[in-house]
């Protein structure tokens, strides 16, 4: 909750505008009461899943696919570039959507848009957001629901 004898300051002023980042200040009080827009993308290389150990929360530790929030300005498809990028190194080629999903956790509400997507073969460079990675034609053990949701949605719109 912002108290009213802050300062007042304007979004600009709290946000890092030229990087399309939120103060962490701000963003806390963001996701206390909004669902986050982000996406997520499926990357497939010769019929493998890409998937990042998680090193944040939400779901720390966990393996997920590559993905992120979409920043003010950015269109999904740059968003998704953007953050395969970042995230991997990888490069996409081409991508398609899966479906629109809102994933509820402790710590946040996100509206995630999931795309699956071909990379331009490349190294996978991790950021600072994962441990690991694996290629791997089945999901690992334990993976979250929410995965095995996106997952049934590829199946069923013959998008494997």
């Amino acid at each position: 909750m912002i108290l009213l004898d802050e300062p007042k300051k304007s979004v600009q002023d709290a946000s890092k505008a030229e990087t399309g980042k939120i103060h962490s200040s701000l963003y806390e009080v963001i996701i206390d009461v909004l669902p986050i827009a982000s996406l997520e993308a499926v990357v497939l290389e010769d019929d493998k899943f890409l998937f990042l150990r998680r090193k944040n929360e939400p779901v720390k530790g966990q393996w997920w696919f590559p993905g992120g929030r979409i920043r003010k300005g950015e269109t999904l498809q740059e968003a998704l570039i953007r953050e395969v990028k970042e995230e991997t190194g990888l490069t996409v080629t081409e991508s398609k959507l899966v479906n629109v999903y809102s994933r509820i956790f402790d710590q946040r509400h996100d509206i995630t848009i999931a795309y699956v997507t071909k990379c331009r073969p490349d190294k996978i460079t991790l950021n600072n957001e994962h441990s690991e990675y694996i290629y791997t034609k089945k999901p690992p053990k334990n993976i979250h629901p929410y995965l095995i949701e996106v997952i049934n949605d590829l199946e069923k719109k013959n998008l494997l």
